[in-house]
């Protein structure tokens, strides 16, 4: 057959591939804090199930009974009578359900639901995500992690998939140390090497979710080129500036830029300046077993009396299931262009990474060293207010109340610290270190291609 005839006969196979319809959500249903949490995501669960009771937004594709989707990642799902009424409001529509529950309070908030049979389910923590003193932000307590569902495969000629959905450390500040930039990068390595696990066992790989990064930054480079996943959005829209599309209006951002998060048009964020809009919501996908044929931002429709159905927009994607190819070894040292410029990118990430490391390390240890001095301080305190009160007792009797509680408090506080500088601060430098040890380790591997490729 000629080379002409057997290329025609692959495009046959791929336009007749199957193809699933995914749809990452984040819901935000945080107990207490997510305003109207319960009738919002009630009605989440009713749009999924194929009812709906929402009212379109001018000018925009909306999300309605006919969309039907064949797998649906949601993040921030916190309250178990949420997750209750979705699965069973949703029992017929995605038989197949799960919930991630591992976390000190509410778990990760982590679910998906599929008409496709899950075949397997797996839960890994990250070992880096915030601080337990940060008690008002709560990310160390849900525990962010990656929930991992492996789906039965859909027919024998293509690869199975592997669905990665992610809830990433989130944010409080653009830059600084309430920016969480070295978790979020933590995070990310730690989230390609399993992607890199899943694919090497033949997994069509699909990373999804809120992963709390803009294109382009550490986190998504990592997520990209250490995997060789691809932006499902930038596979078929292609690669977009970011300049562009902030100076573009709220409906064009939607449109041409998949703002997912802080859109003007989201009434919970209808506050924010038109330039903040931007896409935290991805399907990265496999190029070599998927290929995105339809993708957008959905749930953008409102709700009478109450609003959006949560801060963040829904993303979906259509992607075609390609078939089995023969493995092909790729040479990584090899002479091409295209692969010495990958290869020096990565390098230029494992420096920033680095450097990003060396800087949060430093505010690791001074807080790590800072709550050990706390902890040492409250036992003069505690010991100094033994013994004045043994003074004070005998010239004003209720002094001694005073005395007695702010032993109390000092006792409290002091023990917190300590546990935290003792235990959560040793084992938070500890896994510093450990990333560090595997960015330096890859990097010298990368030097040792890159001299390779000069030669």
């Amino acid at each position: 057959m000629s080379q002409n005839n057997l290329e025609r006969a692959d495009d046959e196979v791929r336009k007749e591939a199957p193809s699933i319809k995914f749809l990452t959500f984040n819901t935000w249903g945080l107990k207490w804090v997510s305003k109207y949490r319960k009738q919002r995501l009630r009605a989440i669960a009713d749009e999924l199930a194929g009812k709906s009771c929402s009212v379109p937004l001018p000018g925009i594709e909306s999300s309605g009974a006919d969309d039907r989707y064949d797998v649906v990642a949601l993040q921030e799902i916190w309250c178990k009578e949420d997750w209750d009424y979705i699965a069973a409001t949703c029992a017929e529509a995605f038989p197949y359900q799960r919930i991630f529950y591992s976390g000190i309070l509410a778990g990760p908030g982590l679910a998906i639901l599929s008409r496709i049979p899950i075949e397997s389910t797996f839960l890994y923590r990250f070992p880096i995500n915030g601080r337990p003193s940060a008690v008002h932000r709560g990310d160390w307590y849900v525990g962010k992690s990656v929930a991992i569902t492996l789906l039965q495969p859909v027919d024998k000629m293509t690869h199975p998939v592997a669905i990665m959905n992610s809830h990433m450390h989130a944010p409080y500040a653009l830059t600084g140390d309430a920016a969480y930039a070295c978790h979020r990068s933590c995070q990310a390595w730690d989230f390609s090497k399993l992607a890199n696990l899943y694919k090497k066992a033949g997994y069509a790989v699909i990373i999804s979710g809120d992963l709390n990064s803009r294109p382009g930054s550490l986190p998504h480079k990592f997520l990209t080129m250490e995997t060789g996943l691809v932006d499902s959005w930038e596979q078929l829209s292609g690669k977009q500036d970011l300049q562009v599309v902030a100076r573009l209006n709220p409906l064009e951002q939607i449109k041409y830029g998949c703002t997912t998060c802080d859109s003007l048009l989201n009434t919970w964020r209808a506050s924010r300046k038109p330039d903040e809009a931007c896409r935290l919501d991805y399907a990265l996908i496999d190029p070599e077993r998927l290929q995105t044929t339809q993708a957008g931002v959905r749930f953008t429709n409102r709700l009478p009396n109450v609003g959006s159905f949560s801060d963040h927009f829904a993303y979906t994607c259509t992607l075609k299931l390609l078939p089995k190819k023969e493995p092909v070894t790729v040479d990584i040292a090899s002479d091409s262009k295209d692969s010495r410029d990958l290869l020096l990118q990565r390098y230029a990430n494992y420096d920033e990474m680095i450097q990003c490391l060396a800087s949060y390390s430093v505010v690791a240890a001074r807080q790590k060293f800072l709550r050990g001095v706390h902890f040492y301080f409250s036992i003069l305190l505690l010991i100094g207010a033994l013994v004045v009160t043994t003074f004070t007792a005998n010239l004003a009797g209720w002094s001694s109340i005073f005395w007695v509680l702010f032993a109390v408090v000092v006792s409290i506080t002091g023990t917190i610290d300590g546990m935290i500088s003792f235990l959560f601060g040793r084992k938070e430098t500890r896994a510093l270190k450990e990333v560090e040890e595997e960015v330096l380790c890859a990097q010298r591997y990368m030097r040792t291609l890159l001299k390779e490729k000069t030669k």
